[in-house]
């Protein structure tokens, strides 16, 4: 169904901070839906959403593309597709601006048919574990074919708090006549292979527009490197720019995918006594050994340390204490559960900075500070 675009703008925000290499992944979900649109009967349908997105976080850009099919049990069928693209740039100190461009269409039973195109502009103001962005798109959306309506959509700000990934946003929308405020809260969540992802809202301040509460939830498993158990349900508003008719769903479905189409640019470097990259010699060194499945040993050599600690984005960015080796009281360890691709990491030992560990490649990150990369080919 709907994309969550608030946790989409969030993740798109972390990956412009965190990534450095380019990398595609495509996926599809295919699966059985009950559908609720406003005015009309409840009917089951079957589903199929494929979605595509490129990335190169070296220039801070990004493209996606998604779209979904429904197959109604009366015979009829609903058909969505859009794509979008951001540019993230910095502007000095703490402020990033953010330039985008989208596109879609839809088409609903056969009965009504929508398309838009809108150019976006943000400032973002990064820090810490949170940000704030004032920004506006200006574009136009037409219905059924007829006379073009410019469009305008004044946004407020967002709040992100990375270890739980939480959102806010306020924003005014202007489609001709048609004039109305959307508050959302959104947040993501994710625990071993279990994330739960969901967003809360309500339409204040409409003329024209409908008003009321809205939410949509998802919980995602996965089963294999290649492969998830996606459970989503919710009710989402008329969205007058992009044509989406209010209605409620329930969707159960496989995804397969989230595969590298290209292999990132950016490779481990094979000698990890030396990384080329200007590391002390007493600095904390990585290396990584691939278990079965996902499983991912790290090891760290740490001399003279009492503590170790690593942050990256498979803890989600939360702080994880290493084992000491029994063996070898310099060599710290831990098993976690990583995917195929770029990662980003950072250490620290006995409680001092965090740092980009010898044995990745180093990269400055929005926050004008170091993370190191790897990548699990």
């Amino acid at each position: 169904m709907r994309t969550l675009a608030l946790i989409a703008l969030a993740c798109a925000v972390e990956a412009s901070v965190h990534s450095v290499a380019a990398q595609v992944v495509a996926n599809v979900e295919a699966g059985l839906s009950d559908v609720r649109y406003d005015g009309f009967l409840a009917s089951a349908a079957a589903s199929i959403s494929p979605t595509i997105r490129w990335e190169q976080p070296q220039s801070r850009a990004f493209v996606s593309a998604r779209g979904t099919y429904l197959r109604f049990e009366s015979g009829r069928h609903s058909l969505d597709g859009s794509a979008t693209g951001s540019w993230f740039a910095r502007l000095g100190g703490r402020w990033r601006g953010q330039v985008g461009l989208s596109a879609g269409s839809s088409q609903y039973a056969n009965i009504a048919s929508f398309s838009h195109t809108e150019a976006e502009a943000r400032f973002h103001l990064m820090g810490g574990n949170r940000g704030s962005w004032i920004g506006a798109t200006v574009g136009r959306s037409s219905f059924g074919g007829g006379p073009r309506r410019a469009v305008v959509v004044a946004t407020g700000m967002w709040l992100l708090h990375t270890d739980r990934t939480v959102f806010v946003s306020l924003d005014r929308s202007f489609v001709g006549d048609t004039v109305y405020s959307d508050l959302r809260s959104s947040g993501r969540w994710r625990k071993g292979d279990l994330v739960l992802e969901g967003i809360v809202g309500a339409r204040i301040w409409s003329r024209g527009g409908g008003r009321g509460v809205f939410g949509e939830g998802s919980a995602t498993l996965t089963l294999a490197p290649q492969a998830a158990f996606v459970v989503s349900a919710g009710r989402y508003p008329t969205d007058v720019v992009s044509g989406s008719i209010a209605g409620r769903y329930v969707t159960v479905a496989l995804r397969f995918g989230t595969i590298a189409l290209r292999r990132p640019a950016t490779a481990l470097p094979v000698d990890v006594h030396s990384n080329g990259s200007g590391s002390a010699a007493g600095d904390p060194r990585l290396e990584i050994e691939r278990r079965a499945a996902d499983d991912v040993r790290i090891t760290l050599y740490a001399t003279g340390a009492t503590s170790v600690d690593v942050i990256g984005d498979f803890t989600d960015w939360q702080p994880v204490a290493l084992n000491r080796s029994p063996g070898n009281r310099d060599v710290w360890t831990a098993t976690f559960r990583i995917a195929r691709g770029v990662h980003r990491i950072n250490v620290r030992r006995d409680g001092g900075p965090w740092m980009a560990p010898a044995g990745t490649t180093r990269s400055t990150d929005d926050y004008d500070g170091e993370v190191g990369v790897f990548v699990l080919p």
